[in-house]
Protein backbone atom coordinates (compact mmCIF):
# COMPACT_ATOMS: atom_id res chain seq x y z
CA UNK A 1 0.00 0.00 0.00
CA UNK A 2 1.37 3.38 -0.94
CA UNK A 3 2.01 6.02 1.67
CA UNK A 4 -0.72 8.22 0.12
CA UNK A 5 -3.38 5.50 0.39
CA UNK A 6 -2.28 4.56 3.91
CA UNK A 7 -2.56 8.19 5.06
CA UNK A 8 -5.92 8.62 3.31
CA UNK A 9 -7.24 5.39 4.89
CA UNK A 10 -6.10 6.43 8.36
CA UNK A 11 -7.69 9.87 8.02
CA UNK A 12 -10.91 8.38 6.66
CA UNK A 13 -11.14 5.96 9.59
CA UNK A 14 -10.58 8.77 12.08
CA UNK A 15 -13.17 11.06 10.44
CA UNK A 16 -15.77 8.30 10.22
CA UNK A 17 -15.26 7.64 13.92
CA UNK A 18 -15.67 11.32 14.74
CA UNK A 19 -18.89 11.54 12.75
CA UNK A 20 -20.32 8.43 14.40
CA UNK A 21 -19.32 9.58 17.85
CA UNK A 22 -20.30 13.25 17.75
CA UNK A 23 -22.73 13.89 14.90
CA UNK A 24 -25.12 10.94 14.62
CA UNK A 25 -27.87 10.52 17.21
CA UNK A 26 -29.19 7.14 16.05
CA UNK A 27 -29.56 4.74 19.02
CA UNK A 28 -28.71 1.81 16.72
CA UNK A 29 -25.29 3.37 16.13
CA UNK A 30 -24.27 3.85 19.75
CA UNK A 31 -21.00 2.11 20.67
CA UNK A 32 -20.13 1.23 17.08
CA UNK A 33 -16.45 0.55 16.50
CA UNK A 34 -14.74 0.96 13.16
CA UNK A 35 -12.31 -1.94 13.12
CA UNK A 36 -10.71 -1.42 9.75
CA UNK A 37 -10.98 0.69 6.63
CA UNK A 38 -9.55 -0.37 3.30
CA UNK A 39 -9.67 1.85 0.25
CA UNK A 40 -9.45 0.87 -3.41
CA UNK A 41 -6.32 2.10 -5.25
CA UNK A 42 -8.37 4.70 -7.14
CA UNK A 43 -9.88 5.96 -3.82
CA UNK A 44 -13.42 5.53 -5.17
CA UNK A 45 -14.54 2.79 -2.76
CA UNK A 46 -13.93 2.29 0.94
CA UNK A 47 -14.70 -0.95 2.73
CA UNK A 48 -15.48 -0.19 6.38
CA UNK A 49 -15.49 -3.07 8.89
CA UNK A 50 -17.66 -2.30 11.92
CA UNK A 51 -18.52 -4.04 15.17
CA UNK A 52 -20.64 -3.33 18.20
CA UNK A 53 -20.42 -5.25 21.46
CA UNK A 54 -23.92 -4.40 22.64
CA UNK A 55 -25.95 -4.20 19.43
CA UNK A 56 -27.15 -6.69 16.84
CA UNK A 57 -24.78 -6.26 13.89
CA UNK A 58 -27.67 -6.36 11.39
CA UNK A 59 -29.31 -3.39 13.15
CA UNK A 60 -25.99 -1.55 13.11
CA UNK A 61 -25.48 -2.18 9.38
CA UNK A 62 -29.06 -1.08 8.67
CA UNK A 63 -28.49 2.08 10.72
CA UNK A 64 -25.28 2.81 8.84
CA UNK A 65 -27.05 2.38 5.51
CA UNK A 66 -29.73 4.85 6.68
CA UNK A 67 -27.04 7.33 7.76
CA UNK A 68 -24.78 6.84 4.73
CA UNK A 69 -26.01 9.99 2.96
CA UNK A 70 -25.41 12.12 6.05
CA UNK A 71 -21.96 10.57 6.57
CA UNK A 72 -20.99 11.16 2.94
CA UNK A 73 -22.18 14.77 3.21
CA UNK A 74 -20.04 15.37 6.33
CA UNK A 75 -16.81 13.75 5.08
CA UNK A 76 -15.78 16.53 2.65
CA UNK A 77 -15.94 19.04 5.51
CA UNK A 78 -13.77 16.87 7.74
CA UNK A 79 -11.21 15.75 5.14
CA UNK A 80 -11.24 18.50 2.50
CA UNK A 81 -12.29 16.02 -0.16
CA UNK A 82 -13.32 16.77 -3.70
CA UNK A 83 -14.67 13.25 -4.22
CA UNK A 84 -16.18 11.12 -1.47
CA UNK A 85 -15.63 7.38 -1.76
CA UNK A 86 -18.53 4.96 -1.94
CA UNK A 87 -18.81 3.58 1.60
CA UNK A 88 -19.38 -0.15 1.95
CA UNK A 89 -20.17 -1.12 5.53
CA UNK A 90 -19.44 -4.73 6.48
CA UNK A 91 -19.49 -6.61 9.78
CA UNK A 92 -16.16 -7.37 11.41
CA UNK A 93 -16.50 -11.13 11.76
CA UNK A 94 -13.30 -11.38 13.81
CA UNK A 95 -14.90 -9.37 16.59
CA UNK A 96 -18.02 -11.57 16.63
CA UNK A 97 -15.90 -14.73 16.70
CA UNK A 98 -13.89 -13.35 19.61
CA UNK A 99 -17.08 -12.57 21.53
CA UNK A 100 -18.47 -16.08 20.94
CA UNK A 101 -15.22 -17.68 22.10
CA UNK A 102 -15.15 -15.47 25.16
CA UNK A 103 -18.73 -16.42 25.96
CA UNK A 104 -17.88 -20.13 25.59
CA UNK A 105 -14.89 -19.78 27.93
CA UNK A 106 -17.02 -18.11 30.59
CA UNK A 107 -19.54 -20.99 30.48
CA UNK A 108 -16.96 -23.69 31.13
Amino acid sequence: MSHRIARYTSTLKHCLGEILLHEINDPDLMLVTISEVSVSPDLKRARVLVSSPQRDIDRVLHGLERAKGFIKARLPHKMSLRFVPELIFLPDMGFELEQKLSHMDSES
